[in-house]
This record gives structure tokens, C-alpha cells and sequence, in this order.
């Protein structure tokens, strides 16, 4: 996916310099990765091994430009006493401010962690911007952050807060096959906090 998108963004510019960061919780996924690195003449270092939600290994890093997989329908047993503690002691100033899922999905566990790592959204003044340059996110989900989950619940909660500050900007519905062995539809969600006017 890194690879795939500097080549995509080199195509826009080809005159940007592009930094790649990331983590992997797989073994294997985490090697290709690595070596994908050296062969392209990024830095190994910046992709990190372990469990994004427990060990953020990139903790005071913000990005322009965030992309993500995360697992389908995982639960976050494993997880759920290191991402509660965070949610309860630091609300917004940690990453789970705005509500935790149900236990058996933590797709939107990992979109609020790519949500803590935007800049701060452009400013405008007097046409200057005094703000930052802002970010924006593609995330790959299944069906279940989209229709999970009643009023009032975390799942439900968390988009609220995503929309009330009006940074979906859309969900594409992809068509089912798309991915290796599953059949399950797919949608892309893009969050931004740097819209245009026409599209706020």
C-alpha cells in the first residue's frame, strides 16, 4: 500500500519528497514491508512492529496523508484494559476520546488513532492561513463500522463525533471480491479536517 501510493502521489508531483511511516502486527507483512523500504530507498526504521493500539510506536508523530487496513471483525479483548485506561484517563487528549466499540470489531478503534495524527486543520484570517496544513485518511472497513451499533452506543457515538465536525468527506462502497478469499463487501471511508468549501 505504501509503495503503491508514493508511486500514485509521484504521479501528481514528481518533484515531492515522500516519507513513509507505518506498523505491522504481522510477522510477515512486517518483513515484505521492511525490505520494501530498502529496495526503494526509504528508511527501514520508520516502519515499526507491533499493536498499534497497545504500543503506538509512532506516538508524537502527525502526517499529512494516512492509509490503513485494519483487520475486519478482530476483537480488542486483548487489548481492552490498555485502550480503556487511555479512553478513561486521557479522553481527547489521548486517541479514544470519542467512545470505544463493541468488543468484537476495533475497526474504528484504529480510526481514531489515525485521527489523533492529523495536523491541525488550515486557518484561514485576512486570506492567510494561520493554522496547519490539515490531513486526510483512506481506511478500508466492512460493513460493520458503517451500520453497527444503536444510538448511544460507542460505535454510533464515534461517528457522530466524526461528522458533527464534518471531516467524512465520503464512503465508497467498492464491489464484493475485491480482496484476497473473502467475498464480504468493502467501503473506503476518507476523513479529512481540511475540506474545501464546496464540499463542507
Amino acid at each position: 500500500m505504501l509503495a503503491l501510493t508514493e508511486g500514485a502521489l509521484k504521479d501528481f508531483n514528481s518533484s515531492i519528497r515522500v516519507e513513509l511511516f507505518g506498523q505491522e502486527l504481522n510477522g510477515e507483512s512486517f518483513g515484505i514491508c521492511k525490505s520494501d523500504m530498502l529496495v526503494t530507498g526509504h528508511d527501514p526504521e520508520q516502519i515499526a512492529f507491533g499493536n498499534t493500539l497497545s504500543h503506538d510506536a509512532h506516538k508524537d508523530k502527525k502526517f499529512h496523508y494516512m492509509l490503513a487496513n485494519p483487520p475486519f471483525g478482530v476483537e480488542w479483548k486483548p487489548e481492552e484494559d490498555f485502550v480503556r485506561e487511555e479512553y478513561e484517563d486521557q479522553g481527547f487528549s489521548g486517541r479514544f476520546g470519542a467512545g470505544l466499540p463493541r468488543i468484537n470489531d476495533g475497526s474504528l478503534l484504529f480510526l481514531q488513532h489515525m485521527i489523533s495524527k492529523m495536523h491541525q486543520p488550515p486557518k484561514l484570517v485576512d486570506g492567510k492561513n494561520i493554522g496547519g496544513d490539515g490531513s486526510k485518511i483512506a481506511i478500508v472497513f466492512n460493513g460493520s463500522p458503517l451500520f453497527t451499533g444503536d444510538a448511544g452506543s460507542g460505535e454510533s457515538n464515534i461517528r457522530r463525533w466524526i461528522i458533527e465536525r464534518d471531516m467524512l468527506d465520503a464512503i465508497v462502497a467498492l464491489p464484493d471480491q475485491m480482496f484476497y478469499n473473502t467475498g464480504i463487501y468493502t467501503y473506503v471511508w476518507i476523513v479529512t479536517n481540511k475540506k474545501p468549501a464546496h464540499r463542507q
